[in-house]
């Protein structure tokens, strides 16, 4: 009939454009990379007309990316101003103070917060890593260009995404430490996608697909400081 429906799993590979952080302006000049997770889940499909198909679904989706060049290490001590307001530091990690390796190299010897990062022998070297977890509800149009054994659709459409999974972690060499959770990632996100579909038909009843699609997130953070701006690509079949 009109309906069709079908799990869907996609490799992912999310970062930004811009030269911005949303953690923190001290971050905004530091190089970063973007990270490959995995989105799975289902989809349904109904058949508006010949070539032009509705279709949604729910997806399991993670995003992260790395934030390079930064020095932690653990102080007696951590003063307000060494805390990152857009983090809620976990219960164990009030004493974590983290920074860009960028900053610290342009203080004085003199800074107390230079002492910290700099001087103990405990400090360490690494990135941050910050991962997000939605549940993605997509509402999007297929419309069929060529419509054989072998197709092809364009792809445009929406995306709601609702956060379930949020932490940041520094990491140096084998050695892992979550520091909190971003308090300014917005509970609920949207993306505009847009992307290209091949497919083969086996038989009437049993379809591959394959599509590259790229989505553009439009309000994942409350704030940022400088021109981050998210997306992801991925390959879904």
């Amino acid at each position: 009939g009109k309906w069709s429906v079908g799990p869907s799993v996609a490799p992912v590979y999310f970062n930004a454009t811009g030269d911005g952080s949303p953690i923190h302006s001290s971050f905004a000049s530091n190089s970063k990379s973007g990270n490959v997770n995995l989105s799975y889940g289902l989809t349904v499909a109904y058949d508006l007309g010949k070539r032009l198909k509705i279709r949604s679904g729910v997806h399991k989706v993670k995003y992260g990316y790395d934030t390079d060049d930064v020095v932690f290490s653990s102080a007696l001590r951590a003063s307000s101003d060494e805390l990152i307001d857009n983090i809620d530091y976990s219960r164990t990690s009030r004493t974590l103070v983290v920074q860009s390796k960028n900053e610290t190299q342009g203080k004085s010897a003199n800074d107390a917060s230079f002492e910290v990062t700099a001087n103990e022998a405990s400090a360490l070297e690494g990135k941050m890593i910050q991962q997000l977890g939605y549940i993605e509800v997509p509402l999007e149009l297929n419309y069929t260009l060529i419509d054989r054994k072998f197709g092809v659709d364009l792809i445009g459409g929406v995306s709601s995404l609702f956060l379930v999974d949020n932490s940041v972690l520094v990491e140096s060499q084998d050695l892992i430490t979550e520091v909190g959770e971003a308090n300014n990632a917005n509970s609920v996100n949207f993306s505009t996608n847009v992307g290209l579909g091949l497919n083969y038909k086996f038989t009437p009843k049993v379809q591959l697909n394959f599509e590259p699609v790229f989505k553009y997130q439009m309000n994942t953070f409350s704030e940022t400081s400088g021109s981050f701006r998210p997306f992801s690509v991925g390959v879904y079949s």
